[in-house]
């Protein structure tokens, strides 16, 4: 009888954790599928229940800067989401477009946005052995040269006359044909051809396809070039 007992309780571990293997696999597939609709711009396909990091991402993409507020009192938050809200809160700041003493106070918010995303980096990177955790060196990297970046423009909009916003630098929204959205996205700003620029007079060069490669003459050698000096 005990045989019996024993084995049943060896069979029901087994299968409790073979549950718990198959649950953790099925939550890292779901989790690289999220990745994977991220960088291919599927923003709306993406479940922002797996977690806090991929949802403050899709919020911040889409462009909905409000809905990235994570704790920053929280001293266990991740270093990614409140490095993706202080730049969320630096675009809603563009977006606002205050002048004066209420840009001034914006922009303090963001610098002690960054300054958490700052301090969360650095405590995610601090190990027993004093090697830094992966990805947490460039996170505080950013952080460190984007407060570096809205400390700088808090301090022009300081000394600048109120009601005179200080001009930034702002690429035009590009549309481009096809799936891909207007505008920045994850992978950076869309190009386009330089200001001014005649159409006609821009080159395209193409690299040779192998056969016509094979059918140009060899190069001839050139003039013997002389030594100098």
């Amino acid at each position: 009888m005990r045989t019996v007992i024993t084995r049943f309780m060896i069979a029901a571990a087994l299968m409790v954790g073979a549950w718990f293997s198959w649950s953790e696999a099925r939550l890292t597939e779901r989790r690289a599928d999220a990745h994977e609709q991220i960088v291919t711009l599927r923003h709306a396909d993406v479940d922002p229940g797996l977690d806090s990091g991929l949802a403050a991402t899709v919020a911040y993409w889409l462009g909905r800067y409000p809905d990235v507020t994570p704790d920053t009192n929280n001293t266990a938050a991740d270093a990614q989401v409140l490095l993706t809200a202080a730049n969320a809160a630096y675009r809603q700041s563009q977006r606002d477009g205050a002048s004066g003493p209420a840009a001034v106070q914006q922009l303090d918010g963001v610098l002690q946005a960054y300054s958490s995303a700052l301090k969360a980096s650095e405590d995610a990177g601090a190990e027993t052995l004093g090697r830094a955790a992966p990805g947490a060196e460039a996170l505080a990297k950013a952080a460190a040269y984007n407060y570096e970046y809205v400390a700088r423009l808090r301090d022009q909009v300081a000394r600048a006359p109120h009601g005179k916003p200080v001009k930034q630098l702002q690429p035009p929204v590009i549309a481009i044909a096809g799936d891909l959205p207007a505008g920045p996205t994850i992978h950076g700003r869309p190009g386009a051809p330089p200001p001014e620029a005649k159409m006609e007079d821009l080159q395209m060069l193409a690299p040779m396809e192998y056969g016509d490669r094979e059918a140009q003459p060899e190069a001839t050698p050139g003039a013997k070039r002389e030594r100098k000096g």
